[in-house]
């Protein structure tokens, strides 16, 4: 159970790190303290959860789709990558990494068109987790979708919370003369 909360807690880590380094435009020092966090969780996932493969695979489809491009997003990247050898390294059941790896990096790519859905939404993970519930693998269903769950409750919380401590910016409008 600790371990889809944990998943849960890092999908809402991630995204706030996303917010700050794409819609703040990577202001501040609270990225760093972020990404540590959900990286060790990561990381921690990855060496001790059921499924570690979900997450292994997705954070390398994260490289391979050159996703990891700014510098909270490496910090989370780095404290995985520490976290995951303080923890241990986990056995990986390769049949299931490559399945996630290659649709966790088919959810990074760019769709047009009517196909547009698919990139907002990032289908591939999501169903190939759930339809591993044939094989009776509930586990990589129930940690995707609580991992998109603490992701999405961030960017609604945003939504709600932003405007009300926004501070208005001030526009200083320029005082050219005016031609007669």
């Amino acid at each position: 159970m600790l371990h889809y909360v944990l998943a849960f807690i890092a999908g809402f880590f991630v995204k706030w790190v996303d917010w700050i380094e794409d819609d703040k435009k990577g202001e501040g020092l609270l990225k760093f303290p972020l990404a540590v966090v959900y990286g060790v969780i990561i990381g921690y996932l990855i060496s001790q959860a059921s499924f570690s493969e979900l997450f292994l695979g997705a954070l390398i489809a994260q490289v391979f789709a050159r996703k990891i491009d700014n510098i909270g997003h490496v910090t989370g990247f780095l404290a995985v990558i520490v976290s995951m050898l303080y923890f241990g390294l986990p056995v990986i059941a390769f049949n299931f990494f490559f399945y996630f790896l290659i649709l966790a990096f088919l959810d990074e790519q760019k769709y047009a068109g009517r196909f547009e859905m698919i990139t907002r939404w990032r289908l591939f993970l999501k169903i190939g987790a759930i339809a591993v519930i044939l094989l009776g693998r509930y586990d990589y269903a129930i940690a995707v979708l609580l991992f998109d769950a603490g992701y999405i409750l961030f960017d609604e919380l945003r939504r709600m919370l932003f405007p009300v401590f926004a501070i208005p910016k001030l526009e200083i409008k320029s005082r050219k003369p005016k031609k007669v």
